[in-house]
């Protein structure tokens, strides 16, 4: 096995924990980039009420705010984290679950405002 293989094997063997992330972004460029996703999330919120498409329940709420969040960090990670696709998903979850109270107390004022 030659060299760039072994370090491909060891860097899949990794896991992706909260930890592992704030290692490729600043802690500080990660909360603006949460921060700037929730106001995106929370100005489709609203325009998608106010246009009268209905209310864009929790779930759909979190998956859009850390979807762009994901988008806001994506540099960062693609060149640090093995396998370009495979990590992706697994990321976005932690993301999900490590802002999910700050995004459902959004989510309770923007419904709060309806």
């Amino acid at each position: 096995m030659n060299l760039q293989e072994s370090i491909k094997r060891i860097l899949r063997e990794e896991t992706i924990d909260i930890t592992t992330i704030l290692r490729r972004v600043h802690a500080h460029d990660l909360e603006l980039e949460f921060e700037e996703s929730l106001d995106m999330a929370s100005n489709m919120f609203v325009n998608i009420n106010k246009k009268g498409r209905g209310v864009m329940d929790l779930k759909r709420f979190i998956d859009v705010t850390t979807s762009i969040l994901m988008d806001g960090i994506h540099h960062d990670l693609i060149s640090s984290l093995p396998f370009e696709y495979e990590w992706y998903n697994e990321v976005q979850e932690i993301l999900k679950e490590f802002y999910k109270d700050r995004i459902e107390v959004k989510y309770e004022e923007l419904i709060s405002e309806i």
